[in-house]
């Protein structure tokens, strides 16, 4: 990686459209300006094209920001491209927050096992330790073998638990839509408690025994997040806070719809293609499983905190949270929390994670660089953009 003195670029945005954004007064379109370090200029101005272009497929539903650092050489690329909203006609800005989705479960994880330091829970007891029958029993119902009670806190961490994801399984009721999401989709104002969550997971196809495949699933965070809350006895959301945003400042960082936002920034807008997600109280169903806000500086933080062992007080629980477990996609592997995607040709790993609508947090140890952002858009690809733009960039490939 070759540094520079910071370098300027400005980026030309498409015209905004009408109407105006409740959060912050509209402004007639300007030339946007990419912070940036990378050298040569050439590379800056192909990552800025490739942010641009991501968003153009947007089609004007979701503006996108990500930020490129270096611990010793601070901010390397922070690139911006679109609006905040549809109709607003106001350009995001760097400093915008954004739904993280699932990138939340690293830091439910984390939270796990800061609990795991504090001695009031241990990761291979049974969630049953924790939780009450009604929500462990019936849970995981295989040729009449209750596992549910028997599911550890690890393999819920680790996605091995053989639960079914409630967002995304079978039975299905309509097309694709299981019982869960037919609700979901019916009801925009509903708030969801987590025992309604575990109640729908309940009815669902059980995957496999405990600890026996790597199977992607919300129901285990959520039940997670029910675990912290149970023996921190608070809200997770001040669990979060008290243990994670306030020792290290991540005052763009919150939980919606349990509690109010903590940043003065304006909050962009997330789209499930036309449709915008922005302020849906049904949204609380992500909860502990993909329910955060954020933004790219805290992500910088909480990622740079976690993998260079300053949020630990053991290194060795950085170390087990690196236990990895292959996904089934190739070199792709999962630990507590986190993603591994490895390379060849000895550029090394990338570890963080990614959620629902193209957010990311991931960091590259090789080259102390953390790489944050979002797309605000669940059918855009953030995996050419991160994984092949971003490191492309860097090793000048």
């Amino acid at each position: 990686m070759t540094i520079s003195i910071t370098l300027t670029t400005a980026i030309a945005l498409a015209s905004p459209g009408p109407g105006a954004q409740p959060t912050r007064a509209s402004a007639p379109p300007t030339p946007r300006q990419a912070i940036v370090q990378l050298q040569p200029a050439d590379r800056a101005i192909d990552l800025q094209a490739k942010l641009d272009a991501k968003i153009a497929k947007n089609r004007g539903y979701g503006g996108g920001l990500f930020r490129m650092s270096s611990g010793s050489d601070g901010v390397l690329f922070e690139g911006v491209s679109g609006d905040i909203d549809r109709i607003g006609g106001v350009p995001i800005e760097p400093r915008d927050t954004f739904e993280i989705a699932s990138t939340s479960k690293t830091f439910t994880a984390a939270t796990i096992l800061l609990l795991k330091e504090e001695g009031l829970l241990f990761l291979d007891d049974p969630i049953s330790t924790y939780l009450p029958t009604d929500i462990t029993q019936g849970l995981l119902v295989i040729d009449d073998h209750d596992y549910g009670p028997e599911i550890t806190l690890r393999q819920c961490l680790n996605h091995t638990s053989g639960l079914p994801d409630y967002w995304y399984d079978p039975p299905y009721v309509f097309w694709e839509l299981n019982a869960f999401l037919i609700e979901y989709y019916r009801d925009w104002d509903m708030f969801w408690e987590p025992e309604d969550l575990i109640g729908y997971a309940k009815d669902l196809t059980p995957i496999a025994p405990p600890g026996t495949l790597f199977h992607y699933s919300d129901t285990g965070y959520v039940l997670l997040g029910m675990i912290a809350e149970i023996v921190a006895n608070r809200q997770l959301h001040h669990v979060y806070r008290d243990l994670i945003f306030s020792p290290f400042a991540m005052n763009d960082t919150y939980l919606p719809y349990r509690e109010q936002p903590t940043s003065p920034h304006a909050e962009s807008h997330r789209y499930e293609w036309k449709l915008d997600m922005y302020g849906q109280m049904r949204q609380s169903a992500d909860w502990a499983g993909g329910g955060l806000v954020s933004s790219t500086r805290d992500l910088e933080t909480f990622s740079r905190a976690l993998f260079q062992g300053e949020l630990f007080d053991d290194p060795a629980t950085l170390e087990e949270m690196r236990e990895w477990v292959f996904t089934g996609d190739v070199d792709v592997y999962y630990g507590l929390g986190i993603y591994q995607i490895r390379f060849d040709g000895g550029i090394g790993e990338l570890v963080g994670h990614d959620g629902y609508g193209n957010a990311w947090m991931y960091y590259w140890p090789e080259e102390d660089v953390s790489f944050t952002g979002t797309l605000n858009q669940a059918l855009n690809d953030w995996w050419s953009l991160v994984v092949w733009g971003m490191v492309s960039v860097i090793v000048g490939d």
